[in-house]
């Protein structure tokens, strides 16, 4: 839909004498067209002007903004249930909100910034290393630690595979095996540079593409209770901004997740700081929060809820994950 963006003073008099509309032709009395809404005096608009009508149409600051957000945190699924039934002018549209938060997640990844680990390949090795600033020392000085998982050639179960896909691609295309061989042949950091640009970069948009997806899931499982796409769809707005929301917490707070989830798979605990941990009462939220929007909207029994809730966050986290390493597959591929 486009949007006329038409600036009216608003000290303009109102016109005594009829005109006709710029846009039907009917005539025109007073500030604003009685048949099609059009402004009868307009201006081209200011940069300052333009951008307010932007911010206006698509991302929603308005006041029932934090009404919309009182109700998406405290009372799950209700925002999706109200919509259903007809009461949606006291809140922010699903598709507006979903918007909305999601540039702030954006936005904040890119000015906070994400601490990743690095994923290398070599060709007698390949692994990940995460290196973390801490400052929980006895000197109260600031250290770096890092946690190496490395599978080496020796471990010929493990990565046999992965040496036998890279002989196996030169029969495929001859094009291709030449960048992943450059790219097995860059240094560590390098790779891990390339691996994570790529990451932050495809995040947003598998993230996007995949909510028709998590839609598509609900529609599956819920497939007795007749109820159309779209109404799955609402809902799957609503729990995504729901996980934005919280997204947008977890980088805020110091602490790091990945670190808390690598030091724990190294079984060095130790290394976590307080704010790590701090860091799991958001993720923890967002993985309690599904189930109870399913039993207020669906209608499940609390067992039923968690089932699908748990199945449905396995299985939509596989996908995401699934197409952003394979968007990352496919660019090593062809750029190298």
């Amino acid at each position: 839909m486009n949007h006329a963006i038409d600036i009216v003073h608003p000290g303009a008099a109102i016109h005594a004498v009829a005109r006709p509309c710029a846009s039907c032709g009917a005539q025109v009395e007073g500030n604003f067209c009685s048949h099609c809404g059009e402004a009868a005096v307009a201006h081209p608009p200011s940069a300052g002007e333009f951008l307010h009508e932007f911010v206006g149409h698509y991302v929603a600051l308005e006041g029932k903004l934090w009404q919309t957000l009182r109700a998406l945190v405290l009372a799950p699924g209700r925002l999706t249930l109200d919509h259903l039934r007809g009461r949606r002018v006291p809140f922010v549209n699903p598709l507006r909100l979903y918007l909305t938060l999601s540039l702030i997640v954006f936005a904040l990844i890119k000015i906070v910034g994400v601490d990743l680990p690095q994923v290398f390949f070599t060709e007698e090795s390949y692994g990940v290393v995460y290196k973390h600033t801490t400052n929980d020392t006895p000197s109260g000085k600031p250290r770096s630690v890092a946690i190496d998982v490395t599978v080496s050639a020796a471990d010929s179960e493990k990565f046999e595979p992965l040496k036998e896909a890279v002989t196996q691609l030169s029969d495929v295309n001859k094009t291709w095996a030449h960048n992943l061989q450059g790219f097995v042949a860059a240094p560590p950091a390098e790779q891990a540079a390339t691996l994570n640009q790529g990451l932050l970069s495809n995040l947003p948009y598998m993230l996007i593409g995949a909510l028709p997806l998590f839609a598509l899931y609900l529609k599956l499982i819920y497939w007795r209770t007749k109820r159309r796409y779209g109404e799955h769809l609402v809902f799957a707005l609503h729990y995504s901004a729901f996980v934005f929301l919280l997204a947008s917490l977890m980088m805020l707070i110091p602490g790091n997740a990945g670190w808390l989830i690598a030091a724990a798979y190294a079984r060095v605990p130790s290394l976590a700081e307080p704010w790590d941990w701090l860091q799991l009462l958001p993720a923890l939220w967002i993985v309690a929060y599904l189930p109870g929007a399913l039993r207020r909207v669906y209608g499940d029994s609390r067992p039923a809820a968690w089932v699908k809730g748990l199945a449905l966050l396995a299985v939509h986290a596989t996908v995401i994950l699934s197409l952003i390493a394979g968007a990352e597959f496919m660019a090593v591929l062809r750029h190298g």
